[in-house]
């Protein structure tokens, strides 16, 4: 496969990433941990990242049926549970086939089990109890009736017994401490009968984790944070200090000067105020960088900060460098990455981290760096 020749690109720091997932596993006192690496491993690529962080997780985790094919396509041979779940007897057969372990939303998914009368390989479940996040899942009535149905049947080995907090990334929400109330009183009722239970994701094992899992398998959730991020509002502990893993970056094509009053860029948003150096740097919104960010946006340039000027176009940005010396054509620009955080940029275009890791395009070369 040949080098790219575009000098835009995002360098995935492996080394970044894998410390990343030995710290959460420690952070759990080495309990079964999920990495989530679904769309395509959050922008940073699904197979690299399930390669690096292979020592620390015990299964991954994806969106859907198709992201799952694909890792086994490319080699990866654990067990992968499937947070959308399947919905066809042809799917639950292919699970028994690929361990692929689906997650169980709805009685529409059990009911697709009644053709299947016997199968060599079993399939472990996750069943997926809405306790307020009201996106998927089972209400508290219906999961002892789901556990039941899924008990009897000779396809199934183990069930997990899961749910998702709407707010975990907030430690003063009320709403999180009524949904583990509510996921309590389901796993009284059918602890005896499932082999283990899941409620943390990133923000809730960053948190205060105070599940009581009664004896049974604890399984955290590893998604954001894997790729650096805190998404909890609560400060990390002095163990864990999460390191990025992405830097987008792309090169200096244009510089010119140009006179008090001249306008920059598509509908003349920015207008100079004196002479002004304006360097044209090769990235654009159909590279993932967002449309919706503001004039004054930073970004790094030769270890000084240079300012987004002018809307952004499709491939090109324009960036007022007036006071930054010795910039020349070909000078690298770092738009979030190890001397910028990606928390900066996701707060100037009012979204988050996921957001912008997700959105940077096949267009963007990945440079694996380990």
């Amino acid at each position: 496969m040949s080098q790219p020749h575009r000098q835009t690109r995002a360098r995935i720091l492996l080394t970044n990433l894998r410390d990343n997932a030995k710290q959460l596993k420690s952070y759990i006192d080495q309990q079964p941990m999920l990495g989530v690496i679904k769309a395509d491993g959050y922008g940073h690529g699904a197979t690299e990242v399930a390669h690096a962080i292979a020592d620390y997780v015990e299964k991954y985790a994806v969106a859907f049926i198709d992201e799952a094919i694909a890792l086994r396509d490319s080699g990866i041979d654990k067990p992968i549970v499937i947070l959308q779940g399947v919905y066809s007897t042809e799917d639950w057969l292919l699970c028994a086939e690929q361990q692929f372990e689906p997650v169980i939303h709805n009685a529409q998914q059990i009911d697709c089990l009644s053709e299947i009368t016997s199968e060599a390989n079993r399939v472990n479940v996750w069943l997926k109890q809405d306790s307020g996040m009201h996106r998927l899942g089972f209400f508290a009535d219906d999961v002892e009736g789901a556990v039941g149905q899924l008990r009897a049947h000779a396809l199934i080995n183990q069930i997990v017994l899961m749910t998702h907090f709407a707010e975990a990334d907030n430690p003063e929400s009320p709403l999180t401490a009524m949904q583990l109330e509510r996921f309590y009183a389901v796993l009284h009722a059918v602890c005896d009968k499932i082999d283990g239970v899941s409620v943390a994701n990133s923000a809730f094992m960053l948190g205060d984790d105070v599940l009581d899992a009664m004896g049974l398998t604890k399984w955290f959730r590893a998604g954001i944070a894997l790729y650096g991020q805190n998404p909890s509002q609560a400060d990390l502990t002095d163990n864990v200090e999460l390191k990025p893993t992405m830097a987008l970056e792309a090169p200096v094509i244009a510089l010119r000067i140009i006179q008090p009053g001249e306008t920059v860029g598509y509908g003349s948003r920015w207008r100079a105020q004196r002479e002004s150096r304006i360097a044209t740097v090769a990235i654009g919104y159909a590279d993932g960088y967002p449309r919706s960010l503001p004039d004054g946006t930073p970004m790094i340039i030769n270890g000084q900060v240079g300012c987004l000027v002018g809307r952004i176009s499709m491939d090109m940005i324009t960036v007022d460098v007036t006071d930054i010396e010795g910039i020349e054509l070909g000078d690298n620009v770092e738009l979030w990455g190890e001397q910028l955080p990606i928390q900066v940029i996701a707060d100037q275009a009012r979204t988050i981290t996921y957001e912008l890791f997700a959105q940077v395009t096949r267009r963007v070369p990945r440079i694996y760096e380990d």
